[in-house]
């Protein structure tokens, strides 16, 4: 993980690329995550600092925090 590289997503505007993991750098909490077999009510939720979200993830937003997003390889 993470030898695509990474960058600190601080703002609330809606992101898209391909990602493979999502780690808050602050309580976080997300609008929306879009992905291979994502579901569930994310809004409702404050992820804590440091906890690693993986997956095959192509669009997030967050509604307040901040997040490493750690880049996957693109086809």
């Amino acid at each position: 993980m993470g030898r695509y590289g990474s960058e600190l997503i601080t703002s609330t505007a809606a992101q898209t690329g391909n990602w493979s993991a999502l780690i808050p750098t602050e309580p976080t909490v997300f609008a929306s995550i879009t992905g291979f077999q994502f579901a569930g009510n994310w809004p409702s939720k404050t992820m804590p600092t440091g906890i690693t979200i993986p997956g095959d993830i192509t669009a997030f937003q967050i509604s307040s925090g901040s997040v490493i997003a750690v880049k996957a390889r693109t086809p």
